[in-house]
C-alpha cells in the first residue's frame, strides 16, 4: 500500500513521534510511504528515523528551505499559497492509496485536507488538541464538517477532543477514534518514591505557554496567603515564549523562594526522581504526554478539568481533578492535595499501575494498524 503522511505542524514536538513511528513500522512492513511536512525549521535529527527506514521527506514550509533565493521568496510569496502547491507536487509524486493528515489543532491542515479531497484520494486525520473556547468562524466550520466527515478515519488524542469538535462543527462523527501517543519512559520501569525530606515537591512539566498550558492560573493560586508557611516547592519545567513573563509574575507574587525554572530536561524520568506530584493546569488540551509519562513513573496528579485530563484521573484515586482552569478551583484543588498528602505514594502507585492498563505497550504499532484498517475499508 502507499501511504503519504502530511504533518501540518509548524514545529517538530512530541505530538509528531506518533506519525514519525508508526510511517518507520509501516515501511518495515513492505508498505510504500512518504511524508511532507510543514515545519519552519529542518531538523535532521527528527528526520533520521524516517531516512534510515529509507522513507523520502518533502519540506511544505519555506522557512524550512535553506538558500538566498529561499530567503527571498519568504519575504514575497503568499506562504499558504506555496504549501499547498508543495503539497499538491508531494501527492502527485507519491501517487498515494490513503493520505494520513496529522495537525495540533483542528484547523491547521484544512486547506491539505480539501487538496485531497479534490484530488479523490482517501484521508485519514489525526488531532492532537481541540480549544472549545476557540470556535471556527461559520464559514470555516462549513469548510471543517466535510472534510472530516468524509475522512476514512478520524484519530483523536482524547474523547473529550471528539465532543468538543462536534460542537463546533454542528455534526456528529462516526468515523473517530482515540488513539494514544508514544512516550518517552520505560514501561517496565518499577515503582519508587523520592527518599523522604522535609519538603514536598511538585512539578510542572510543559512548554512555557500561558495561553494553553496554565502556568499563570497556577501561580495565583500559589500565591495565597497559607502556602507561605507549607513546605511545598514547584518548579517549572520546559521552555517557552513566556518564561521571563513567569518568571516576573512569580516575583511580583513573592513566589521567588517556593518557584523554580527548571528548562527542558530530555531525560523525563529524572525529574521524577525527586518530585513527587506532576500539576496540569492547562486552560486547552488534547492529552499532554507530560502527565502520561509522570503517571508510568507513578506519581500522583493535579489537572484541570480539560480535554484528555480526567481520562486518565479520577480524584482522590490518583490524583486530584481541579473542576475548571481557574485560579478558585485550581486552589481548591491544591487543598485537598495538600490535605491528603500522607496519601500521595498510595496514589502514586495506583497511578503507576493504571496508566499500564490505559496506554497500550505499543502506540505507534497500534496507530499503524488502525491505518492499514481504515485504508483497506
Amino acid at each position: 500500500m502507499k501511504i503519504l503522511f502530511i504533518s501540518s505542524h509548524h514545529g517538530t514536538g512530541a505530538s509528531e513521534t506518533l506519525w514519525i513511528e508508526a510511517a518507520v513500522k509501516l515501511a518495515a512492513a513492505g508498505h510504500q510511504v512518504s511524508a511532507a511536512v510543514n515545519w519552519r525549521k529542518s531538523s535532521p535529527e527528527r528526520l533520521s528515523p524516517l531516512s534510515q527506514a529509507g522513507i523520502q521527506v518533502r519540506h511544505l514550509n519555506l522557512a524550512a528551505k535553506a538558500g538566498r533565493l529561499m530567503k527571498l521568496l519568504r519575504r514575497f510569496l503568499p506562504h499558504e499559497r506555496w504549501e499547498l502547491a508543495a503539497a499538491r507536487q508531494a501527492i502527485k509524486a507519491s501517487a498515494p492509496d490513503t493520505i494520513v493528515f496529522s495537525e495540533g489543532n483542528d484547523i491547521s491542515a484544512l486547506s491539505f485536507m480539501e487538496l485531497a479531497m479534490v484530488l479523490g484520494i482517501p484521508s485519514q486525520i489525526v488531532t492532537h488538541g481541540v480549544n472549545p473556547a476557540v470556535w471556527p468562524s461559520d464559514d470555516i466550520a462549513d469548510r471543517l464538517r466535510p472534510a472530516f466527515t468524509s475522512a476514512a478515519r478520524t484519530y483523536w488524542v482524547a474523547a473529550r477532543n471528539i465532543e468538543e469538535f462536534e460542537h463546533h462543527i454542528g455534526s456528529r462523527l462516526g468515523n473517530a477514534e482515540v488513539v494514544r501517543n508514544p512516550v518517552k519512559v520505560d514501561r517496565d520501569i518499577p515503582f519508587t518514591w523520592p527518599a523522604g525530606d522535609e519538603t514536598w515537591r511538585m512539578a510542572c512539566v510543559a512548554r512555557l505557554q500561558t495561553r494553553a498550558k496554565g502556568h499563570d492560573l497556577l501561580l495565583q493560586a500559589f500565591a495565597a496567603p497559607q502556602w507561605r508557611d507549607r513546605p511545598l516547592h514547584l518548579t517549572f519545567f520546559g521552555d517557552g515564549e513566556n518564561r521571563r513573563g513567569l518568571e516576573k509574575l512569580a516575583r511580583l507574587l513573592g513566589l521567588g523562594s517556593q518557584v523554580s525554572f527548571g528548562g527542558h530536561v530530555s531525560a523525563v524520568q529524572n525529574i521524577w526522581n525527586d518530585h513527587h506530584l506532576i500539576a496540569q493546569p492547562s486552560r486547552n488540551e488534547g492529552m499532554p504526554l507530560s502527565l502520561v509519562e509522570a503517571l508510568m513513573c507513578g506519581r500522583p496528579a493535579l489537572v484541570t478539568d480539560v480535554a484528555g485530563h480526567a481520562e486518565l484521573i479520577t480524584d482522590g484515586e490518583n490524583g486530584f481533578v481541579a473542576e475548571a482552569a481557574s485560579v478558585l478551583h485550581i486552589g481548591r484543588a491544591l487543598e485537598r492535595a495538600w490535605s491528603e498528602r500522607g496519601r500521595w505514594q498510595a496514589m502514586g502507585r495506583s497511578a503507576h499501575e493504571r496508566i499500564r492498563l490505559d496506554i497500550p505497550s505499543d502506540p505507534a504499532a497500534d496507530f499503524a494498524g488502525r491505518i492499514l484498517a481504515a485504508a483497506s475499508t
